[in-house]
């Protein structure tokens, strides 16, 4: 069903403030600031801060020494659109009906259904938004028109919010490629291939760079947030690591390509697997027409690290903004990428997959004062869990019809054990949905090559071969299959 009717009362729709103290075992959070700091296409292995000894992210690395990081959380739809309005909305991409990037949100979304800046606007919050936070203007037009400033993306039909906190010289490209103007063009098509598919050097100065731009006017706004004293949701976007593949000299200096390691799960070792086609031929984004040569993945590797470190550096710009004004002690930090991102393993780059590359995103959540900072939790989280989170966090009442569930216990203590299972859906070509816990990878495909796969992580940990069909697994097939068709209550942590 395409909309599902939500009978909701209007306090709850209006979110009404709670004064309550916050979660056991935290300080009040319930006046906190929330910073959302959300990058795109981001393989948390690749980040320093999660372990990577190449990748240098330093003030990410930073950053998690006083927050908690978080090891095993996961998305629910395997590209921008599904993924963001799951975790936008608290509903998972079969609620939704958004399990491709061509699915128009605002015409898929349940009725009656608000996503988290309208929520947090009910709670009382002034709303600033910098750079992408959902997939399309056009898919959110209402959504963007809650927020009280707009920077850096396009405005919403009758939006009248103030003029630019800042203003730049325009940008400096030595290569300028406009769009076409028609979408559904070859010309368009053939652009959009040729802007994305490409890797290295821009050829143009950090500072006129977007995400430079991006992280300045989030500055500007932090330290005019200290001076008017406003409680606010500040969503500050980041289009790297994303494709283009592409950095300012001065970082992709920082990496030798000769000192990257081939990449993980080569298609050599892939057995009975349920991408085979793409494991061996083109990809989206990047390698579209064939698979790289062993020197142009690790320089592609090398590029995306580099992308990667100027983020970091991003980053420390508004982290240090935060310390400045003294904001850092009252306003709540996450860190996130909408999704993973496969770099060459099972011959796969971009994302689009059920497997962990694209499953498993970074996040990384600093509450000011919690007992858990500075530790990692290593229970499965969901990023369906993020509006319940928040909105316990914020003291702000959640809207029923919530497909997730708060995690801020964590916060608390992050060893403590938690849900039992993640689950995702993709829409597009194969049409699966799958189920992950800390033993076994489990997926059905509508579509595709093959009916299902299971991988045995603890022995399998890159998913590479496919033992569906093994005898021996007969049990755990059936479990996780059992598990899959009870759905996410069936895996909610024991509270």
């Amino acid at each position: 069903m395409k909309r599902i009717a939500f009978v909701l009362c209007a306090a709850v729709l209006l979110c009404a403030a709670v004064r309550a103290p916050g979660a056991a075992g935290l300080p009040d959070t319930s006046r906190m600031n929330i910073l959302l700091i959300d990058i795109e296409d981001c393989n948390a292995s690749a980040l320093g801060c999660y372990g990577n000894t190449i990748c240098r992210t330093p003030n990410l690395d930073r950053f998690c020494a006083g927050a908690v990081r978080f090891d095993a959380a996961y998305v629910q739809g395997i590209a921008c659109n599904p993924s963001r309005s799951s975790f936008l909305s608290g509903l998972r991409p079969r609620t939704t009906g958004i399990t491709s990037n061509q699915h128009v949100m605002d015409d898929h979304l349940p009725a009656g259904v608000l996503t988290l800046p309208e929520i947090l606007k009910g709670g009382g919050f002034h709303l600033s938004d910098i750079g992408k936070l959902f997939h399309k203007i056009e898919y959110a037009e209402k959504q963007y028109a809650a927020f009280d400033r707009l920077e850096h993306y396009q405005r919403p039909q009758g939006w009248t919010g103030p003029d630019p906190i800042l203003t730049f010289p325009p940008a400096r490209n030595p290569k300028p490629d406009p769009a076409p103007k028609d979408e559904r063009s070859r010309e368009y098509r053939e652009w959009k291939r040729r802007h994305s598919d490409r890797y290295g050097d821009t050829g143009m100065a950090h500072e006129d760079h977007g995400d430079y731009r991006m992280a300045c006017t989030a500055v500007a706004l932090i330290k005019d947030y200290a001076k008017n004293g406003r409680r606010f949701f500040l969503s500050v976007a980041q289009s790297k690591p994303h494709t283009p593949l592409t950095a300012p000299k001065k970082f992709l200096d920082l990496y030798d390509p000769a000192k990257i390691p081939d990449p993980a799960a080569p298609v050599s070792s892939l057995k009975n697997f349920p991408y085979m086609k793409r494991a061996t031929g083109g990809n989206p984004d990047i390698f579209t027409q064939k698979q790289p040569t062993p020197q142009q993945a690790r320089e592609a590797i090398a590029a995306y690290y580099a992308c990667c470190t100027m983020v970091d550096t991003h980053v420390g710009m508004m982290l240090d903004a935060l310390e400045e004004t003294g904001l850092a002690k009252s306003t709540i930090v996450v860190f996130l990428g909408d999704h993973g991102f496969h770099l060459g393993d099972h011959g796969f780059w971009s994302k689009y997959s059920m497997l962990a590359p694209t499953h498993r995103a970074p996040l990384v959540i600093r509450v000011p004062g919690a007992p858990g900072n500075g530790k990692a939790a290593g229970g499965i989280v969901e990023f369906v869990d993020f509006i319940p989170t928040l909105c316990e966090l914020a003291g702000v009442k959640a809207p029923g019809g919530q497909e997730g569930v708060s995690f801020a216990p964590l916060f608390a203590d992050p060893s403590r054990p938690w849900k039992k299972a993640a689950f995702i859906s993709e829409g597009d070509s194969e049409d699966g949905d799958g189920v992950r816990t800390p033993k076994f990878s489990y997926m059905e495909f509508k579509k595709g090559e093959m009916p299902a796969a299971l991988f045995d992580l603890g022995k399998d940990p890159w998913e590479t071969v496919n033992v569906v069909d093994d005898p021996a697994y007969a049990g755990a097939k059936a479990e996780m299959a059992a598990l899959l068709k009870a759905g996410w209550k069936a895996a909610l942590p024991d509270r």
